[in-house]
């Protein structure tokens, strides 16, 4: 009895800690983390969504973005290594609504690129900002 006592107490404190809500600097990483990993495996509209435009667009507009996108990554793709990874290193928030994440890219080649994203909050949304 003891036991499962014990158990169900261990199983019940593993729930309730992964159920924490993140912070913001958490969740605006990790809208960027699941962008770049959509980028990465080329589906451009799991990208679009995590991306501010400022306004919506229409379809015709959406198909002009993944074109452009998938042009760019085949000239990317051509001149450097393949991407193995994307750590998200750092956030800074400026406010309530903005977020600097710092990510940094490896490459097959062992190459490393650090980069940085401003990110929007949109209600409870974090997407990233791709103009000032």
């Amino acid at each position: 009895m003891k036991r499962k006592c014990f158990f169900i107490l261990c199983v019940s404190l593993m729930v309730l800690s992964s159920c924490r809500e993140l912070t913001a600097e958490e969740a605006a990483k990790e809208t960027l983390k699941e962008a770049m990993e959509a980028l990465n495996r080329e589906d451009y509209d799991a990208y679009l969504q995590h991306v501010d435009f400022g306004a919506e667009m229409d379809s015709a507009q959406e198909a002009f973005m993944r074109d452009a996108l998938r042009q760019h990554l085949g000239w990317q793709r051509n001149e450097r290594a393949a991407l193995v990874a994307i750590d998200m290193i750092d956030a800074k928030m400026h406010g309530d609504t903005i977020c600097t994440v710092y990510c940094q890219y490896t490459f097959a080649d062992s190459t490393k690129e650090v980069a940085s994203q401003k990110m929007v909050k949109n209600g409870e949304t974090w997407k990233m900002r791709l103009r000032n």
